[in-house]
């Protein structure tokens, strides 16, 4: 399979490419060595086209440790003028369950609104929707750590906020066996709610993702 070269990248997503020069902003630093692309020019090009961004997720946040929901509060805590999540004690930090699940590292792309397919609708549901548009690729569902870095990365660097009426329903539990949404993103920061299943509203949906190299 032949994939897409950064330089291509760079070419085709402008400034929805967030590279390593890119996440570096959020960071402070970024010292991994950058993997090749895995997508193929024909799935790259369809995910632009369709509103999608390209970004480099880490596998460790500079001086933190995983890239977790507590861990992306605590770097952001850091940085001067940088308003990462709302409210000043929020109730991820302490939440076990949450911050076991960490952002999958490496290349993805990533739907910078919910499909409008997954909107205003209960969990179950709205997983089917993402599942009969996504066909045979596998896009799926972002982690709760995923969804804030991706947002956070993106003001960093761009300095424009990504779900700001819109909340993305992630794949993450949280003690109480709820699962972790993340948007509303004002001037106040991003809000982190966990909600039943059984939970919809018109503005609740899925920003899916693609993290594996399509296999032929």
């Amino acid at each position: 399979m032949s994939t897409i070269s950064l330089d291509e990248a760079r070419s085709l997503f402008g400034d929805d490419l967030l590279d390593a020069d890119a996440v570096r902003v959020l960071l402070g630093a970024y010292a991994e060595k950058t993997p090749e692309i895995p997508f193929s020019r024909e799935i790259a090009t369809a995910a632009k086209a369709d509103g999608c961004l390209l970004v480099l997720r880490p596998q460790s946040l500079p001086g933190v440790g995983p890239v977790t929901l507590a861990g992306l509060r605590e770097l952001c805590a850091k940085r001067d003028g940088l308003v990462a999540f709302a409210g000043e004690d929020p109730w991820f930090v302490d939440d076990e369950a949450v911050n076991a699940v960490t952002a999958e590292p490496g290349w993805a792309l990533v739907a910078k609104e919910p499909w409008r397919e997954t909107l205003n609708l209960v969990y179950d549901r709205a997983e089917d929707a993402l599942r009969r548009r996504a066909g045979e690729l596998p896009w799926r569902r972002r982690r709760a750590a995923e969804i804030a870095f991706d947002t956070l990365a993106y003001l960093a660097a761009r300095g424009k906020r990504l779900l700001g009426e819109r909340w993305d329903w992630s794949s993450t539990h949280s003690h109480d066996g709820a699962l972790v949404n993340v948007g509303g993103f004002g001037d106040k920061g991003l809000d982190v709610l966990s909600y039943s299943k059984a939970v919809k509203h018109g503005a609740l949906g899925i920003c899916p993702t693609l993290v594996e190299p399509v296999r032929r």
